[in-house]
């Protein structure tokens, strides 16, 4: 469902919090070293008001999001929804072999198109629990600092700038005169 399918009903957009999150998109992804080693995604998220933050989510939290969304909101019979039912977006399946980096490039596409059809439902479900702990900065959140991110800065092309030479000797010069008294 997109943004202005959701903005029909415009007096329940405006009801919102300000701090409910439109839309996300993923900025960059994190290598975290250690026992494991796994990725993060850097979610940028815009929120009603105008505001936007930096939140960094694992593929695992996506996968219980999306969990809890559909035991709560899944219809049991999909041709006849009931009226707090809706249809949840496909969530990029898990992958168990490969190169997690390869892996982790490969989900950005998929996941944000995720975010965006999870943002378009229907405005009472943006109101969930759930659905707002996933988008909220947590403290660790607000304390990380990001590397340069990679998918937000538009491509750059390197332009050598080539200045032409002066002729030192060519140019007028200034004479210095001595004054007696």
């Amino acid at each position: 469902m997109s943004l202005p399918r959701q903005l029909r009903d415009e007096s329940d957009f405006d009801q919102l919090p300000h701090n409910i999150p439109i839309s996300a998109t993923i900025a960059d992804i994190e290598e975290k070293k250690g026992f494991i080693d796994y990725f993060l995604f850097v979610i940028e998220v815009r929120t009603k008001g105008g505001g936007k933050y930096l939140i960094y989510r694992r593929y695992r939290d996506y996968f219980n999001l999306h969990q809890i969304l559909e035991s709560r909101y899944s219809p049991e019979d999909p041709e006849r929804p009931g009226p707090n039912t809706c249809t949840m977006p496909s969530l990029p399946g898990k992958v168990f072999l490969g190169n997690k980096r390869e892996i982790a490039e490969s989900r950005i596409p998929e996941l944000n198109t995720y975010m965006k059809r999870l943002l378009g439902l229907p405005t009472w479900l943006l109101l969930d629990e759930a659905l707002r702990m996933f988008f909220y900065q947590t403290e660790q959140d607000g304390q990380h600092q990001p590397r340069a991110l990679r998918r937000l800065r538009p491509p750059t092309r390197k332009v050598k700038t080539v200045k032409p030479k002066m002729d030192v000797f060519s140019s007028p010069r200034a004479e210095v005169c001595a004054v007696t008294v």
